[in-house]
């Protein structure tokens, strides 16, 4: 089963083993739906039936079945928080999931038709909007391997094409 990362651990909260936790895509309505999640951090991946998952001043609280204190929660602050793809956000026209990205060929069109730049690793989310992380080719910029970072909007990126595992680069200077 694709499992995809939909949010964070962030901090204990109170006695009971509640934390607080941030979402990945900023959006928390999904989660009031969830029954289990999987938690992956230091001590690997791990399965827990949700408890509960309720608002707070800041940040919303997760109650886990099993995670019974503070220090038990605190052990998984930075965990992240896997669910199957169809209990994820549901997304909106122009969005992607990360994982979704990650794999994906960077493209651009030039004299000959689609040069690869180099193939897409990650994706940093950032205050100014997300980065695509670029292992690029040797003929995009003569550094083989090299990470490079694209801002992931429509100035640098066009057509994104998942079914081909395929994303437009518009402009090939930012990779130098």
């Amino acid at each position: 089963m694709e499992r995809l990362v939909v949010g964070i651990v962030r901090s204990p909260h109170g006695l009971s083993g509640t934390f607080k936790f941030a979402s990945a895509s900023g959006e928390y309505g999904h989660f009031a739906g969830l029954t289990e999640v999987v938690l992956r951090g230091r001590q690997g991946e791990r399965s827990y039936p949700v408890e509960r998952v309720a608002p707070s001043a800041s940040l919303p609280l997760m109650k886990l079945r099993g995670v019974d204190s503070p220090e038990q929660a605190k052990l998984l602050s930075g965990s992240e928080i896997l669910v199957p793809r169809e209990q994820a956000c549901p997304l909106k026209e122009g969005e992607y999931y990360v994982e979704d990205l990650k794999g994906c060929v960077l493209v651009h069109h030039g004299g000959g038709g689609a040069v690869e730049a180099g193939v897409i690793t990650a994706v940093i989310q950032g205050g100014g909007g997300s980065l695509l992380e670029v292992a690029v080719n040797r003929g995009a910029s003569g550094r083989a391997g090299e990470a490079v970072f694209v801002p992931f909007n429509r100035e640098f990126i066009g057509d994104v094409d998942l079914a081909a595992r395929r994303v437009e680069l518009k402009h090939t200077w930012i990779l130098e």
